[in-house]
């Protein structure tokens, strides 16, 4: 293991079952809640530069090669939102979400795109911290949004330069 990278994603529903078990699996390990295959295949990402996997390249295209992903769509006019952004446990903490959200701001102002928008859960608070240190803000309380608790929807301009980790 150690030729892991981003790279471009397809739409979740053109990803084969296997992978889609792969993201069933992250997002349970990760958030706590449980998504059934029809759910992650019908997430509206599209085939774009904001939507990412992260793999191990050695072992890409087995489904065993996903690490993690940044699913995030064009949002409003002016904005992208982040549908879903997890990674697995040991990929935690080495600058790979870094990686995806500098790439996403890049992707933000070709697209001219002026601000950022995600729902998070309340108990997250790792994650809070990531994106308050990128200039979101949580912006509303989401009552009954997860399942397992509460949830916070944030937003902030996109940052004029890349975030230095």
């Amino acid at each position: 293991m150690g030729n892991i990278q981003w790279i471009l994603g397809v739409e979740p529903a053109t990803l084969p079952v296997e992978w889609r078990e792969c993201v069933k699996a992250l997002f349970l390990q990760e958030t706590g809640e449980v998504y059934a295959d029809v759910s992650i295949a019908s997430l509206p990402i599209p085939a774009w530069e904001g939507n990412l996997l992260l793999v191990d390249m050695d072992l890409y295209p087995a489904p065993e090669s996903f690490k993690g992903l940044m699913w995030a769509l064009p949002f409003l006019e002016q904005g992208v939102r982040i549908a879903a952004f997890a990674l697995q446990a040991d990929q935690q903490g080495q600058g790979w979400g870094s990686h995806a959200w500098n790439h996403l701001v890049k992707v933000c102002h070709d697209h001219q795109k002026k601000f950022i928008q995600l729902e998070v859960k309340a108990s997250n608070t790792g994650a809070q911290r990531f994106y308050r240190t990128r200039g979101l803000e949580v912006r509303k309380h989401l009552e009954n949004y997860y399942k397992s608790g509460l949830g916070y929807m944030m937003n902030g301009p996109v940052p004029a330069n890349v975030y230095s980790s």
